[in-house]
């Protein structure tokens, strides 16, 4: 037996390591592991620390235009009595207690940045329900993954049972002197190599498998049953009788991608979060224009001595109080140009916005339909890789058949077997395929209709459309 190379042999250890030891989970559908990833993912978690974050800010700026009240006390020793406009006569030996009372009457720059704050933090809400969308599409994408490994494990499987039937047969007819010893060896030879496909394939498992516990933050080891899925039960408007006969028409294919590009600019948190943003930019500027508007402020300060001595001490005795009440009107009349100047910066800035936001919804559009397109293409392959399984199927039937009988050579029956393992290959990299192509539509209008009350009801507006 050929020397197997370090990758191989480590394949095989850890495709041959006990599942004893390892955390089972038991049974895990394809939701239970999309909301375990809303739970627990540490991305997800970090975005919502962001959003609690911006939601502080807005507490902040609303903290300006609410009343401020400070208090403090002091001590004072001098070497004679003094005066305060405020107070009057200090004395010496002074020991007082102070309150002061302020609340803005009106600021336009405090009303507008609390505005301004309102708008970011929704935009932040938009960046949330981006970063919740992702981690949606993120675990169920490496649902599918894990699926597809196990599938292929599976074809690969059958495929070395194949392949030791085949050998088994080979040697009875070699010692029935019917073949030569040579065509043992052959298959001998082929079953090692599909053995090493089988194990190379057993790795890929463990892969894609530690890469969903990752998302779901489990234990990388931690072995689950997945729930299967189908384009009947999961494939959204795809399990629609009437989109699956307009998938292979170009006019209402275009109608189809024409109603997720629309489910999606309404649904984009991109382009909401962009929306706040202008919003919060028009509100900065506004605030820009109005430099001119006066600000308001009042303020109520009081005092007591608590304690007097000294000189000035029978004018200020312990006990006396005295407050103060102030308006102040401030207004900004010159400043060098800065205000102007400052004006047209908001004003350049919310123009890029509105560039931005075009260029966005541009963009998403685009991706939306190249994404369906895709979604599509890969929907209709389903049909036509269940149909070279067939043909695949019956060819291996009849060369095999042959084989037995004498009427076929080793490489006819090989390359019929590898013409089946191709194709029952291809049909499972063809419905998974597909279901991850699905997500990625899904992710891009941010519309998951396994987690969405109205589902039903989508699919049966889009029917509508194609039915017009």
């Amino acid at each position: 037996m050929a020397k197997l190379s370090q990758i191989t042999i480590a394949c095989i250890l850890i495709a041959g390591l006990p599942t004893a030891g390892r955390a089972q989970c038991g049974e895990l559908t394809w939701l239970e592991a999309i909301q375990q990833a809303l739970d627990a993912n540490q991305a997800l978690a970090a975005a919502r620390q962001a959003l609690d974050a911006q939601r502080k800010e807005v507490a902040i700026a609303r903290a300006a235009m609410l009343p401020r009240l400070t208090g403090g006390g002091s001590g004072l020793i001098s070497s004679g009595a003094t005066f305060s406009a405020s107070a009057g006569v200090i004395p010496e030996k002074t020991t007082q207690a102070a309150g002061l009372l302020q609340q803005t009457l009106y600021n336009q720059a405090s009303i507008d940045a609390l505005g301004a704050q309102k708008h970011l933090y929704q935009s932040q809400q938009d960046d949330y329900e981006l970063s919740r969308a992702q981690t949606i599409a993120g675990a169920g994408q490496d649902y599918v993954s894990v699926l597809l490994a196990e599938a292929l494990l599976k074809v690969q499987q059958q495929n070395v049972d194949l392949t030791e039937e085949s050998l088994d047969i080979t040697k009875s007819q070699e010692r029935a002197g019917a073949v030569l010893f040579r065509d043992v060896l052959r298959w001998q030879s082929q079953l090692y190599a599909d053995q090493q496909g089988v194990v190379t394939q057993e790795a890929a498992v463990l892969i894609t498998r530690f890469k969903l516990n990752q998302m779901r933050n489990r234990p990388a080891e931690q072995i689950c049953v997945l729930e299967e899925l189908t384009v009947a039960k999961d494939g959204f408007i795809f399990a629609s009788p009437v989109v699956f006969e307009a998938a292979s028409d170009d006019g209402k294919a275009t109608v189809v991608r024409d109603y997720l590009v629309e489910l999606g600019i309404e649904r984009s948190p991109e382009i909401r979060g962009l929306d706040a943003q202008i919003r919060s930019q028009e509100r900065t500027m506004k605030s820009a224009r109005r430099w001119l508007i006066p600000s308001v402020d009042a303020s109520l300060a009081g005092a007591v001595f608590l304690k007097t001595g000294g000189g000035g001490s029978d004018v200020q005795t312990s006990g006396d109080t005295f407050w103060q009440a102030q308006g102040l009107l401030t207004w900004n009349i010159l400043d060098g140009g800065a205000f102007i100047a400052g004006m047209n910066l908001e004003k350049a800035r919310l123009y890029s916005l509105r560039s931005e936001r075009t260029e966005a919804a541009t963009a998403l559009e685009e991706a939306i339909r190249a994404r369906a397109a895709v979604a599509i293409a890969a929907f209709e392959t389903i049909g036509l890789s269940t149909l070279q399984t067939e043909t695949a199927t019956k060819n291996y039937e009849l060369v095999n058949e042959a084989y037995l009988e004498g009427d076929a050579t080793f490489l006819e029956l090989l390359d019929s077997q590898q013409q089946l393992l191709d194709a029952q290959k291809s049909a499972k990299r063809a419905l998974y395929g597909f279901l991850s192509d699905l997500l990625a539509v899904e992710q891009s209008i941010n519309y998951f209709p396994f987690l969405e009350s109205d589902a039903d009801a989508r699919v049966r507006e889009l029917e509508a459309r194609l039915g017009q």
